[in-house]
């Protein structure tokens, strides 16, 4: 396949990439002095849901109007998901909606919040590895997403079957770590193979999604405890950085829309 795009041009696209995560680590170095951002964390995460929505509609409306990259679609029905997910945890975490519900926050959180991060991470890093496969041979049918799809929730569901047994006993919020430890692992992944493909020099696209996972990576790195920070800001900053690398990928659907 022919390049589309010069070194040069990925070079600037990188720059803007590495200039980002400077401005963003910044903001998080002083973000400790700003009281207000804890009284947005749940509007971030309303939006954060809305985009997810969006994205997988876009990203469907993309793949059946020129029927070319499967990813797409897988994307798409990855992001539905999540969007529901994510505005199931909201709603239950609001008073105002509790008496909807047969059960309170405490007894789902964080699983709603591991579920929904670790199955979109697999399912970019299906996506990416879909996307690897498509340049070698253009005629993947549509069900192969299909399939993939279903097979990431049939391992999902594997996984937290053993790991639920395995952390019997054990505080809920262990086994989220391990499991946020496993879907930061498949961002990396996902980001290694997408760099290592050198998608940016053919696809737009491919530059959006490098973008967007590397605000996912940092996302990851935030809502874990390995950085040793505040409970609620080191929520607020993984928040936040979730909602820029949602922002980041549906801007990239927009603009792919007029490839």
């Amino acid at each position: 396949m022919r390049e589309k795009f010069t070194k040069n041009q990925v070079k600037e696209k990188e720059l803007i990439i590495l200039t980002s995560i400077f401005f963003f680590l910044l903001f998080a170095y002083l973000s400790g002095e700003f009281a207000w951002m804890k009284d947005f964390q749940l509007l971030v995460d309303l939006f954060a849901g809305i985009f997810a929505f969006f994205i997988g509609i876009l990203s469907l409306v993309r793949f059946y109007t020129k029927r070319n990259y499967v990813n797409y679609l897988l994307l798409g029905l990855g992001f539905l998901t999540v969007s529901l997910l994510e505005v199931f945890q909201l709603l239950l975490s609001l008073q105002a909606f509790s008496d909807f519900f047969t059960m309170p926050s405490s007894e789902v959180f964080p699983s709603t919040v591991v579920l929904s991060r670790v199955f979109l991470s697999f399912v970019f890093f299906l996506s990416w590895i879909m996307t690897k496969e498509e340049y070698m041979v253009r005629a993947v049918k549509e069900k192969l997403a299909f399939v993939a799809i279903l097979f990431a929730i049939s391992t999902f569901v594997i996984v937290v079957s053993t790991f639920s047994n395995l952390f019997v006993g054990l505080e809920a919020y262990t086994f989220a770590i391990v499991m946020q430890t496993l879907a930061l692992m498949f961002y990396l992944l996902t980001l290694i193979g997408y760099t290592r493909s050198r998608g940016m020099y053919f696809r737009n696209f491919d530059f959006w999604i490098i973008f967007s996972l590397t605000f996912s990576i940092l996302s990851q790195i935030f809502f874990l405890p390995y950085l040793n920070l505040e409970y609620e800001l080191m929520l607020n900053l993984s928040t936040l950085a979730k909602f820029i690398s949602y922002t980041i990928l549906l801007i990239g659907f927009l603009s792919s829309i007029y490839e």
